[in-house]
């Protein structure tokens, strides 16, 4: 739902699954074209990790791989721009199931290569990386407005996304949780932070990557995204 509120134009705006009306209405001539414009050898990046010999993994990847034909079609690609936002637009969705309101914001960020992506993963560790983080020491510590705030850096390799949001405790309202998130949104804004806050987000962030690198999962992933989306 954030991602179909939050786009207007780019495919972005749709899920990465599809929706149940659009499978319904596909045809199989349609399924065999999507998997013919996408599923090929120069739309897929191999990855492997672990111990394994180098000439036994080629002989493998010769023998499942070679044989799958590369299309002469070329290759389809995005090229719908999502437009800069120009005024703020607000959306209200109510389910059944819900139990507490919830308010999120969202803000369009540069794509993942960008240099402000650097900035920006810093000001997400000092926001919501644990409970000392500004949301929710201020939110729910000592508002208590909220029983859960965070803030997500959502890295697309196209345009992306800065969510913040807050699930509201009993009793308080979607105005309560909108003006806590905005007081925090405006501190970070108007104030540098502090030394030390700088020095806490950096030690997560080299410590996620550690932590990541240390699984042959991590280093595969790690891999993945350097080859595919920084090239």
């Amino acid at each position: 739902e954030i991602e179909k509120k939050s786009f207007t134009k780019h495919p972005y705006k749709r899920p990465g699954i599809g929706n149940i009306d659009e499978l319904n209405a596909a045809t199989i001539d349609d399924v065999k074209k999507f998997h013919s414009d996408y599923y090929r050898p120069d739309n897929a990046t191999l990855v492997v990790v672990g111990d394994f010999d180098p000439k036994q993994l080629d002989a493998w990847v010769d023998r499942f791989f070679a044989d799958v034909p590369k299309p002469s079609t070329p290759l389809p690609r995005v090229t719908i721009q999502e437009p800069a936002r120009t005024a703020e637009q607000r959306h209200t969705v109510t389910a059944p199931n819900v139990p507490l309101p919830a308010v999120a914001m969202t803000f369009l960020l540069p794509k993942q290569t960008d240099e402000d992506v650097y900035a920006l993963r810093v000001a997400e560790s000092i926001l919501a990386n644990g409970e000392s983080s500004r949301l929710y020491n201020s939110l729910v510590y000592t508002k208590q407005v909220a029983s859960e705030a965070g803030a997500q850096l959502d890295l697309r390799e196209d345009v992306s996304l800065f969510v913040v949001y807050t699930i509201l405790a009993g009793g308080k309202s979607p105005a309560d949780g909108e003006a806590a998130l905005a007081a925090e949104i405006a501190r970070m804004q108007d104030a540098s932070v502090t030394a030390a806050e700088l020095e806490k987000a950096k030690n997560q962030l080299v410590t996620a990557k550690l932590f990541e690198l240390e699984t042959n999962d991590g280093k595969a992933e790690a891999l993945g995204r350097a080859a595919v989306l920084y090239g």
